[in-house]
């Protein structure tokens, strides 16, 4: 199965507002492709020039001399949100679950995510404020109040319940109940994790950077999470590994990621390819 799962095509899913797959697409830049089929590389000490610098507006992989580019001053242009998630991709997703201190879970998915480091274990996500008014997510109202939440990993088998969780609901709705998906307790943090979910992370808040706009306006908070206890679904980790030392088996997680617009994509092929020895 794990052999199948790295030859695969590019997965690409299309989600609409009530969760469900509309469409599956192929990248029409790569037919009948995958990684292995990339350009050779001869080695270290060839000239800059033979490294492939890819298809360009003529379809030609031209010298770099000779490639043109659009330039967008960040500062000029109306928006710059298209122009980020459809290019920072694909992005990993934090499906966070947390309690409000009214006793209220709330649980939403949201792609300004990653880890940021390991010793100590530190979670990065940022949330956007919404509408007119600025006003903050639920999700990040309830962090702040109770400085803790669990970061649940999307797998493709609840993906579209996943997304459901990312409707407008008021703050008094309970997105568990809403999308179906089930409630497992952490141990160390309050607020419950997926039960769906493979590999979940109960995180402590460590730090959270204000971010504000160049009209001064409050626009993002950018959460820094200590992740204190993990918990990993018997059967994920890869065969034999030392459990001092733990590694999850990616091929059988089947994490989910988003590209721009509401389009999603999954693992598709991996290649395994050794550091450089300097």
């Amino acid at each position: 199965m794990l052999s199948l799962l790295r030859v695969l095509a590019p997965r690409r899913f299309s989600v609409n507002y009530i969760g469900c797959i509309t469409s599956t697409k192929k990248n029409p830049m790569l037919p009948n492709k995958s990684l292995h089929d990339r350009p050779p590389w001869d080695g270290p000490k060839c000239p800059q020039s033979s490294v492939n610098t890819g298809p360009t507006a003529t379809g030609n992989s031209d010298s770099p001399d000779k490639i043109k580019y659009h330039a967008f001053n960040t500062q000029t242009i109306k928006s710059c949100y298209k122009l980020m998630i459809s290019s920072v991709t694909p992005r990993p997703i934090a499906l966070i679950s947390s309690t409000s201190k009214d006793g209220i879970d709330n649980v939403a998915p949201f792609s300004y995510f990653g880890a940021m480091a390991h010793d100590p274990p530190i979670l990065s996500v940022g949330i956007c404020r919404n509408g007119p008014n600025r006003a903050m997510k639920d999700s990040a109202k309830n962090v702040m109040d109770t400085g803790e939440a669990a970061i649940n990993i999307i797998s493709q088998w609840y993906l579209d319940a996943a997304n459901h969780t990312c409707g407008n609901f008021d703050a008094g709705v309970d997105e568990f109940t809403e999308s179906g998906l089930s409630k497992l307790p952490c141990e160390i943090v309050k607020a419950p994790r997926v039960a769906q979910a493979a590999v979940s992370y109960e995180c402590k808040l460590w730090k959270c950077v204000p971010v504000e706009n160049d009209g001064g306006s409050p626009t993002t908070e950018i959460m820094l999470l200590r992740v204190v206890n993990v918990h990993v679904r018997e059967g994920f980790l890869v065969e034999g590994c030392d459990m001092d030392r733990p590694e999850v088996d990616t091929m059988k997680l089947n994490p989910i990621g988003r590209l721009g617009g509401n389009t999603y994509v999954g693992l598709g092929d991996t290649v395994d390819i050794p550091r450089p020895r300097v």
